[in-house]
């Protein structure tokens, strides 16, 4: 649903305990350039209102926000949960927060190998999307691989790298992966062991590096053929059945006859795909019945331009 923020309320019981001034302060930047990218979790109140289950602090950011801006988030997405389920959903979010990615994606493959659990079904349980938990995928196929790709995993769980694109690991070679931590992150003579090294234990005293994924994707992009798994034309066409796979996600539910636009080559440049992406945009924006689906598309297309 799309909700007023003087329709939600918040109890003591569902706030975190604490939280860090400069995580909040992050969130609300983050909000404020980009938009809500996850909905909050409300649970309907026999009052009218709603209760906010998971959010508190993205409902506090907005709040400032419009302290400033009254204008902007005049309603939020929000997903309504039951009642009388409150306590489970706020104690899966704090799971699905607290874990780190690696703990996260052994959790995931644990579930679904030796239980059977379908994916689509552990997405729901932890609250996230289909998309991200193929992300923990990627982090249990980084681990598999061993050697120096475990220890990329071990960077994702410092906060050093981020953990939403472990495949721009995976498409690389060992000596692919050598090679960008040699050239990109490494100091002088230093090795990659000892690069991981010196930066885990800064991480550990506080002193974390982020890598910004843009940086990620620039370092292990345009190497030379013999540092990747496979060659330039599958890749791109990977990437491509990707983003179209992503798009019909979104369009699924979409009432009526849509003619999404075509999709865009693999060898179409940069400004021409995002063109096409903010095309397939609008289309979720102008069909999709769902409040939370047209909030996202419209986030990500403030993004794009």
């Amino acid at each position: 649903m799309s909700l007023r923020p003087d329709e939600m309320a918040v109890s003591e019981d569902l706030r975190r305990s604490g939280s860090a001034k400069q995580f909040e302060e992050r969130l609300r930047a983050s909000i404020e350039e980009v938009g809500l990218a996850e909905p909050l979790k409300v649970a309907e109140l026999p009052a009218g209102n709603y209760l906010v289950v998971d959010g508190t602090m993205r409902l506090r950011a907005i709040q400032a926000i419009r302290q400033v801006d009254p204008q902007r988030f005049q309603t939020i997405p929000a997903y309504v949960t039951e009642y009388e389920r409150r306590f489970e959903i706020r104690y899966q979010t704090d799971i699905y927060q607290d874990l780190l990615p690696s703990q996260l994606a052994s959790l995931v493959e644990y579930l679904h190998q030796s239980s059977g659990v379908k994916k689509s079904d552990i997405a729901r349980y932890i609250g996230v999307s289909p998309a991200t938990l193929r992300n923990y995928t990627g982090l249990s196929r980084l681990v598999q691989r061993g050697g120096l790709f475990v220890r990329v995993v071990e960077l994702m769980d410092a906060g050093v790298f981020p953990s939403s694109n472990p495949f721009a690991w995976l498409r690389l070679t060992p000596e692919g992966l050598h090679h960008v931590l040699e050239q990109s992150f490494c100091e002088d003579s230093e090795s990659p062991d000892e690069w991981i090294d010196r930066t885990i234990s800064a991480a550990k005293q506080g002193n974390v590096q982020r890598v910004p994924t843009a940086l990620v994707e620039s370092s292990t992009g345009g190497l030379p053929p013999q540092y990747y798994r496979e060659d330039e034309d599958l890749r791109l066409a990977k990437r491509d059945l990707g983003l179209r796979r992503a798009a019909n996600l979104a369009l699924y539910e979409a009432p009526g006859p849509i003619n999404p636009a075509p999709a865009a080559s693999p060898k179409t440049p940069p400004r021409y795909r995002a063109a096409a992406a903010q095309r397939r945009l609008a289309l979720v924006i102008r069909e999709s019945p769902e409040p939370v689906l047209q909030s996202a598309a419209r986030s990500l297309t403030e993004y794009l331009r």
